[in-house]
């Protein structure tokens, strides 16, 4: 996988994640996820730490939602 900057939901596709199946992966509860990736929730460190970790990438190779 290219290690270039990319939004999380282009990593989560090339990785073949859903939002439900990260959402299970990482103990979030979907809605909440869905409020995360839309910019209505911020992310918190914890959950960024435990997305990269499950898509096999650096954290500083997401581009996080506002």
């Amino acid at each position: 996988m290219s290690t270039l900057m990319k939004p999380l939901k282009q990593h989560m596709r090339e990785c073949g994640f859903s939002q439900n199946q990260l959402a299970r992966q990482i103990a979030l509860d979907k809605s909440m996820l869905s409020l995360m990736m839309r910019g209505k929730r911020k992310f918190r460190y914890e959950h960024k730490v435990n997305i990269a970790r499950v898509l096999g990438i650096k954290m500083e190779f997401i581009e996080w939602p506002f």
